[in-house]
């Protein structure tokens, strides 16, 4: 079977971190093989077991305090530090037995969009390992409350994609918080066409906007962009799927 390695995306607080260490438990209990590598020195009160943690290398309220810098600069400042100091990354992979690894990376999107940080560490996974790198960006379902926000998110979504240039898949997670929606309703954030965004939006964008809102829908839907997994942490069954979902693609791609 193919060896993968998530590159797990998205906002802040949607459930990245989550995501990886319930994986994580989901593998092991299953006699899987999942290393996580947290990449997020910023991450508070999640202790990985067995993981690569940038936070060994680097803290960021030393970068911080030592150098007067905000939580973004510091932010940025780690992840310098870290592609600096790559030989400290191998040499904790090499104690690793496990086949596939899922990256927690830090929520500031501008990493993706604006700073080659992420792209450059990717393109240092391709060229030393042979990992299938995947990226799975991830919304919190609550968007779906926000036509706006959920259009942006997928806006951010598609610029991720052509920005790390992997395969990639869009997942809305905390599905549980929206259990008393019927499925009829949310099928249509799952995969909406661009009638949604057209007839929705128009009622909300500023008529001088309307022009471009209307060609960013026509290029999410020319990247088929606007399809979510959704996921649901507190189902087996849901985690179980994504991974058929995940494998089936991997394996096609």
């Amino acid at each position: 079977m193919t060896k993968t390695g998530q590159i797990v995306m998205g906002p802040a607080g949607c459930g990245k971190s989550t995501y990886c260490l319930e994986i994580y438990k989901n593998t092991v209990h299953g006699n899987g093989s999942m290393k996580v590598i947290n990449l997020d020195p910023s991450i508070e009160n999640i202790e990985y077991p067995d993981s690569v943690d940038i936070r060994n290398l680097i803290k960021i309220e030393d970068v911080m305090e030592e150098f007067l810098l905000g939580p973004n600069g510091a932010l940025i400042f780690c992840l310098e530090y870290l592609m600096d100091n790559l030989s400290w990354f191998e040499k904790e992979l090499s104690f690793s037995l496990e086949k596939d690894l899922i990256f927690d990376l830090p929520g500031q999107i501008e990493l993706y969009t604006h700073c080659g940080l992420i792209r450059d560490f990717i393109e240092y996974l391709k060229k030393t390992t042979d990992l299938r790198i995947i990226g799975l960006f991830f919304l919190d379902c609550q968007f779906i409350g926000d036509l706006g926000k959920f259009f942006g998110g997928s806006i951010t979504a598609l610029s991720c994609m052509l920005s790390l240039e992997i395969p990639h898949f869009n997942i809305l997670s905390k599905m549980d918080l929206v259990k008393h929606i019927p499925y009829a309703i949310l099928e249509k954030f799952l995969f909406p066409g661009a009638f949604v965004f057209f007839n929705e939006l128009e009622e909300i964008v500023n008529s001088k906007y309307k022009m471009l809102t209307k060609s960013l829908i026509n290029l999410l839907e020319d990247f088929s962009m606007i399809q979510f997994f959704p996921l649901d942490l507190t189902q087996p069954d849901s985690i179980r799927n994504l991974f058929q979902f995940l494998n089936f693609n991997i394996e096609n791609y």
